[in-house]
């Protein structure tokens, strides 16, 4: 399973709320979280309750709103939003807190891990005088075969032959200059490997926590940031067919900003205030 959080841009609604703002439309207006969703209510939105809990999971663990295969959301009546919402909000939180996500999240967070590089021990100098020795001598005896195979080339190959020739003999000494550099290269180069692949494995453990409940927290967090100061009563305007805000400043928020707006205060504020309980209980 290959998954790029990729992880975290700022585009990534944070889960909870991308399901609220699908929930406000969707509106369970028929039942409470007393009562089981049964698979009556799904199929009145028009999907399967595991289509349901798989649009949780994805956008939970993707950080962005699964809607699509949602046919009749637009179909529902709209009434009591706050209590709708807290519905959607409760299914999902008993969801995420299941042993099928808790699953999930494993499997993608050992997916996503780094994996070490594969180190060569690094050579010492005398081998690299040795290697470069055969690697020179080879050449050596594949341009003269050359030249006698091609003589008409042999005369262009002639420096090559030289300068190869040379550095054979250069290489007698094993104080060479040219050995030290490549050790040193071979050195910074394993070094290298060594430190990204630790930075990765930080960045590693920070997107993706070993407590699944830092994750979530983490989530509901960039929730409650995205969403915070919305203007509810930001006026609209249409153009070319399109709402959009008379304060322009407003164009440039983010796509969960936006939907907090759309989908209104009270929706919207039932979310927050669901997300801050939770956060106070992932802590507990």
């Amino acid at each position: 399973m290959n998954i790029t959080l990729q992880s975290y841009s700022r585009k990534a609604a944070v889960a909870l709320f991308a399901l609220l703002a699908l929930g406000s439309v969707l509106l369970f207006s028929a039942f409470r979280t007393q009562e089981r969703m049964t698979d009556d209510v799904w199929k009145m939105l028009g999907i399967s309750r595991q289509s349901a809990d798989d649009k949780i999971q994805n956008s939970f663990i993707n950080g962005y709103l699964h809607y699509y295969g949602v046919k009749n959301m637009k179909n529902i009546a709209v009434n009591d939003r706050g209590s709708i919402a807290r519905d959607l909000l409760t299914y999902t939180k008993d969801f995420i807190g299941s042993s099928a996500f808790r699953k999930q999240y494993d499997d993608m967070r050992n997916s996503a891990k780094p994996e070490a590089p594969e180190l060569k021990t690094l050579r010492t100098i005398e081998q690299i005088q040795k290697d470069e020795i055969a690697k020179t001598e080879k050449s050596i005896k594949d341009s003269e075969k050359t030249m006698k195979d091609l003589p008409d080339i042999a005369k262009s190959l002639q420096p090559l032959l030289d300068l190869l020739k040379k550095n054979l003999k250069d290489y007698q000494d094993p104080k060479h200059t040219y050995f030290s550099a490549i050790a040193m290269g071979e050195k910074y180069d394993q070094e290298n490997q060594i430190r990204s692949h630790f930075e990765r494995t930080k960045q590693w453990e920070k997107n993706y926590p070993e407590n699944v409940n830092d994750f979530v927290a983490d989530r509901l967090k960039r929730m409650l940031d995205a969403t915070k100061d919305i203007d509810y009563g930001a006026e609209l305007v249409e153009k070319q067919g399109k709402k959009i805000f008379v304060k322009s400043a407003y164009e440039y928020k983010n796509q969960e900003w936006k939907q907090g707006f759309r989908a209104g205060k009270n929706v919207t504020e039932t979310a927050r205030a669901f997300a801050q309980k939770w956060l106070v209980e992932l802590k507990k």
